[in-house]
């Protein structure tokens, strides 16, 4: 009894820093486990086709400087496959059910979507969670795809930090 009580103590504490990838692997697979609450820095480790591609995908936390730490921010590389060396090489998206971020991003995510008929995988993945894109509304949107469901997260344009 002891025994568990220590390991449950353990994964409780260790959650937030998301040690090992845990809440990307099954049976934490799904969107809203691996990024409620958002992983802090360095975040996943995203590949691409069975290789690393961590310096292409991005998911942290927004900086608890801003209060932001609730929001998950994911950059990726643009075009697709892009190693991105400056913020004018990617594209931004966020999750922010809290609108921390802002009400507007709260409000144009939908943690319940549909995948549009044109979505297309693109390649990254972290566990079981894929990344897909729909040619309809890719300027807008990125599908966060696990098996239990997709989220649809909008995409910052022009892109907003803090200093």
């Amino acid at each position: 009894m002891a025994v568990a009580l220590a390991i449950a103590g353990a994964l409780v504490a260790s959650w937030p820093l998301n040690v090992l990838d845990v809440r990307a692997r099954a049976p934490f697979a799904s969107v809203a486990s691996a990024f409620g609450p958002a992983p802090g820095y360095p975040g996943y480790q995203w590949s691409r086709d069975g290789r690393d591609a961590t310096d292409e995908v991005t998911t942290i936390s927004g900086p608890a400087h801003c209060g932001w730490q609730s929001a998950t921010m994911l950059f990726i590389g643009w075009p697709l496959g892009t190693r991105a060396t400056t913020s004018s090489q990617t594209r931004m998206y966020i999750r922010d059910p809290e609108g921390v971020y802002g009400a507007e991003f709260r409000d144009r995510l939908v943690l319940h979507a549909t995948l549009p008929p044109d979505a297309r995988r693109s390649g990254y993945r972290v566990g079981q969670i894929e990344l897909y894109l729909a040619p309809s509304d890719q300027d807008d949107a990125i599908y966060v795809v696990a098996p239990p469901g997709v989220e649809r997260w909008p995409r910052v344009d022009p892109q907003r930090l803090c200093a």
